[in-house]
């Protein structure tokens, strides 16, 4: 891949200071006729959002942005791609800005971690504007600070000993996201599915999934061809998970 100090024409990138959130400013802006390829960075949150409706902590000094996407066809079995083309942009922005000396893991289906910690998360959300279905795909980085008090043990790239600036990762993730999407287009979901996988834990690794107030635990076991993740039990039992919190053991 070739990497020019630009992102790629095909984004247009508006920059703001303060948002109340980058996906609601995203959202806004749609309906005032921003078009798909439309990114919202801002230096600050106060309202950043996780999944299920957790609060993304926001302070100056990391990165945050949405950008606006065209959805896949329901038609077709590709309706979870962009999480993955998301988050294998993300895995290679790291690896590359660390100039390789770091490996980041996936964890199904949004989280990026450095040393077992979450260092950058995607939060996707769909709507219908004027009959076109589009994606907000927003994603949050800690690139000097991360939260403390979470679920999951934090990092930033700092701590982890890559001082980069946060326009220069927000170039290098678009430019990185172009390339993946044109690897999608070109070779279709079993290639970003194999490029996930070869970014995530391997097969056999012990995991559990909370869903709702319920626990299971098994051995990770790969993806379906949705995209859904694949756990076996010690029974021998492959279920499909379709949502819920993974955790990783060592």
């Amino acid at each position: 891949m070739i990497y020019t100090k630009n992102i790629p024409d095909v984004y247009n990138l508006i920059e703001y200071d303060i948002v109340d959130s980058t996906m609601i400013t995203l959202k806004e802006l749609v309906k005032e006729g921003a078009k798909v390829g439309t990114i919202v960075s801002a230096k600050k949150q106060y309202n950043g959002r996780g999944r299920h409706g957790r609060k993304w902590i926001s302070p100056e000094g990391n990165l945050y942005f949405s950008f606006l996407r065209q959805a896949e066809n329901k038609k077709f079995k590709n309706v979870f791609a962009p999480v993955f083309i998301t988050a294998v942009a993300l895995a290679e922005t790291i690896s590359l800005i660390s100039k390789k000396k770091i490996l980041p893991i996936l964890k199904w289906p949004n989280d990026v971690l450095i040393n077992n910690s979450k260092v950058a998360g995607i939060l996707i959300e769909s709507f219908n504007n004027n009959g076109s279905d589009l994606l907000n795909i927003g994603v949050g980085i800690n690139i000097k600070s991360n939260p403390t008090n979470t679920i999951y043990s934090a990092t930033n790239l700092y701590n982890e000993n890559i001082e980069v600036p946060r326009e220069v990762v927000l170039n290098f993730f678009f430019n990185c996201l172009y390339a993946t999407e044109q690897i999608f287009l070109s070779q279709g979901i079993k290639e970003i599915f194999r490029l996930w996988l070869s970014y995530s834990y391997k097969v056999g690794t012990k995991i559990g999934v909370k869903i709702g107030e319920n626990r299971i635990e098994g051995s990770f076991n790969g993806l379906d061809s949705d995209g859904s993740l694949l756990l076996v039990k010690d029974s021998g039992e492959e279920l499909t998970i379709l949502t819920g919190d993974i955790f990783y053991y060592d």
